[in-house]
């Protein structure tokens, strides 16, 4: 009744038989190396792809703090100018007490970032996963998942728990991949369901909050979804879980349909940087 796509594997590509409401069928590829779509050999951009034209102006501040932890963190007196310390004036400057050098400093600063980035993915991933095996074992595929070994996983899963307890879910799919034929984007939908009787979209998150651009997202899932399954999405959810409190926020669009004109826009752009850059 509910899964409308099936798929097989070849290599590291995924081909996925997309099956429309309407009798139209796509068969959309994803490579999940690079985490791209395409349709008859064609590039398909993704949602979150097109999403990245959208300026992020807390991402910079928060890079230069997480430097400055870590140079808080690794160092002990650091001479006021940098430009006067050598690799040999380790027994000068306690900062290098542990043979660190100014390159390795720098190295250090500079990466800070993308390491706390790339654990809060991990985390996010762990979280994504065991919701994906926890949704397909109440559709009768697959086992009951076990919990991650990561404390922070656990504590966003009981996030998730909590929700389902607190509300009445009926779940149609887990990481659904979706092509809308008619705007050429393609996607991975977290979980279809019925939430309280409502036909939905749901999109996990494992961040530090709800940003306004994850409804532009939501929506454009929902415009996928509802052509495979021929009926309007009722509500686009944002879904977060708080990886330190084990709580979780949930929002849902106010307006699908705006949120979705603001989701062409973006594509807009994006496709017109593309072809300024093939131009160069």
């Amino acid at each position: 009744m509910y899964f409308r796509s099936d798929f097989k594997i070849y290599r590291a590509t995924q081909t996925h038989s997309i099956q429309y409401f309407n009798g139209d069928s796509v068969e959309l590829e994803f490579s999940a190396g690079k985490h791209t779509y395409q349709v008859g050999g064609e590039y398909v951009p993704s949602v979150t792809t097109i999403l990245d034209v959208i300026n992020k102006p807390a991402l910079m501040p928060w890079a230069a703090a997480e430097g400055a932890r870590w140079f808080r963190d690794n160092t002990a007196i650091v001479p006021a100018v940098l430009g006067e310390c050598h690799d040999d004036d380790r027994d000068a400057y306690p900062a290098f007490a542990d043979g660190m050098t100014v390159n390795e400093m720098y190295d250090g600063i500079r990466g800070a970032f993308r390491k706390k980035s790339k654990a809060a993915r991990d985390i996010g991933t762990m979280v994504h996963k065991w919701c994906e095996q926890a949704i397909n074992f109440k559709l009768g595929n697959g086992d009951a998942p076990a919990l991650p070994t990561d404390e922070n996983a656990v504590r966003a899963i009981e996030g998730f728990q909590d929700w389902i307890a607190q509300n009445n879910i009926e779940w149609v799919s887990s990481e659904e991949k979706i092509y809308n034929k008619d705007h050429n984007y393609a996607g991975t939908v977290d979980a279809v369901a019925y939430v309280n009787d409502e036909f939905c979209v749901i999109d996990f998150k494992t961040s530090t909050g709800i940003w306004n651009e994850y409804f532009l997202q939501a929506a454009a899932y929902a415009e996928a979804v509802g052509l495979v399954y021929g009926d309007a999405i009722e509500s686009a959810w944002i879904l977060r879980f708080d990886k330190k409190t084990g709580d979780f926020e949930a929002k849902k669009s106010s307006d699908i349909s705006a949120d979705f004109r603001a989701f062409l826009g973006a594509q807009q752009l994006h496709g017109r940087l593309r072809e300024l850059k093939g131009k160069r």
